[in-house]
């Protein structure tokens, strides 16, 4: 089945196109959730789901045109268990009785701040348009490592190296990345 026939029957509310979704790729979502939360099976199991119900509720604004289902549903997967693992890690550090307000204080919410909501979509412009400036073999290590969370091992399995030249080659466009972005944030906030 097609993406645009599975995207029919989600936005005509028929279960079988979610079924049919979870068959294409519900692998590789557990893939992508795995190497962010471990072996936390439940937690993997929901965050999937909560992927499919996340997709389900605002496929009305989801644009094929846009970006492919499959990316669509990374994106998702990969930020609920982004957040899954932040929130149990704030749990775990709750119940090991440290101070709430020292809690409260590294997780403050900066998005009430107007100013930094504008600096940080500046500066993922600007990080978008050099990851996308670079090799293709390049931008895969920097996605699969900094979007999906991936392990060197992992990565270096994947893409036929060795984890000293995965490490190697991060490191040097990490500091291309510094010295890029230092340049540009002197020009922009002169």
């Amino acid at each position: 089945m097609t993406d645009e026939d599975i995207l029919s029957l989600i936005k005509k509310k028929n279960d079988l196109g979610l079924s049919m979704m979870a068959e294409k790729y519900e692998k590789l979502l557990v893939y992508i959730v795995a190497g962010i939360l471990g072996s936390r099976s439940r937690d993997i199991e929901e965050c999937v789901n909560d992927t499919y119900l996340k997709f389900w509720r605002n496929v009305d604004s989801y644009d094929l045109e846009k970006a492919s289902l499959i990316t669509y549903l990374k994106v998702i997967a990969r930020n609920t268990a982004l957040n899954r693992l932040r929130d149990t890690k704030r749990h775990e550090d709750r119940t090991h009785g440290e101070d709430i307000s020292e809690i409260a204080g590294i997780y403050a919410d900066q998005s009430q701040n107007i100013e930094n909501q504008v600096v940080r979509k500046e500066d993922m412009a600007w990080m978008n348009q050099m990851i996308a400036s670079l090799a293709e073999r390049d931008r895969e290590l920097m996605i699969r490592k900094y979007f999906y969370l991936q392990s060197s091992k992992v990565i270096a399995k994947s893409m036929g190296m060795t984890v000293t030249a995965v490490d190697s080659k991060l490191s040097r466009l990490r500091t291309k990345f510094k010295l890029e972005f230092s340049e540009w944030e002197k020009e922009e906030r002169r």
